[in-house]
């Protein structure tokens, strides 16, 4: 998986040697992230969600897409042909130097190495938001999730159920792909 900068987007490739395009989320992006949710898995909405949601509301994508709040990516293929198939946030806190990220990426586009390329771009766009931390909160059946936090330092308990709070230090990041 290597990624850069193309413009205003950023490039992804896969480990299939896929391309695919992350560029900031706008307001009139709910109904193809939407359309996304509805195509993922009551499984992988509840590991992103700790909840089996279906959609966003205006009023949560408004707030997601606010820059006042943080930043919110979305991800298409290169051909266009399959609308959003990832979208990931980098948020603020009520805590100074702290971010917190989500990520959603469709199920027929896991294991392809997009969530450790989303989360590393999260994190370097934390670092140069001064931040210090990147909290992550997720379901300790999240393994995919887990170990992309594990490889980015996050210490991840041994054995744990329910919803995990992990914290990854942005000076540790360093485990990021250069691009």
């Amino acid at each position: 998986m290597t990624s850069h900068t193309c413009e205003e987007k950023r490039v992804h490739v896969l480990s299939t040697g896929q391309l695919v395009f992350t560029r900031q989320a706008l307001p009139g992006d709910l109904d193809l992230v939407n359309v996304m949710h509805q195509r993922c898995t009551d499984a992988s909405r509840y590991k992103r969600y700790q909840g089996v949601r279906r959609a966003l509301t205006s009023v949560e994508w408004a707030r997601l897409t606010n820059p006042r709040y943080g930043v919110t990516w979305v991800t298409t293929p290169s051909n266009g042909s399959d609308g959003v198939i990832a979208v990931s946030h980098l948020m603020r806190t009520d805590r100074d130097g702290v971010h917190e990220l989500g990520l959603l990426v469709e199920d027929a586009w896991q294991n392809r190495g997009l969530g450790m390329s989303l989360a590393c771009h999260a994190v370097h766009l934390a670092r140069r938001l001064d931040c210090h931390s990147v909290a992550v909160m997720t379901d300790a059946a999240n393994t995919p999730m887990l170990a992309i936090t594990r490889r980015l330092g996050a210490f991840v308990p041994p054995s744990s159920s329910g919803v995990v709070d992990l914290v990854i230090p942005v000076a540790g990041a360093g485990r990021c792909p250069q691009g």
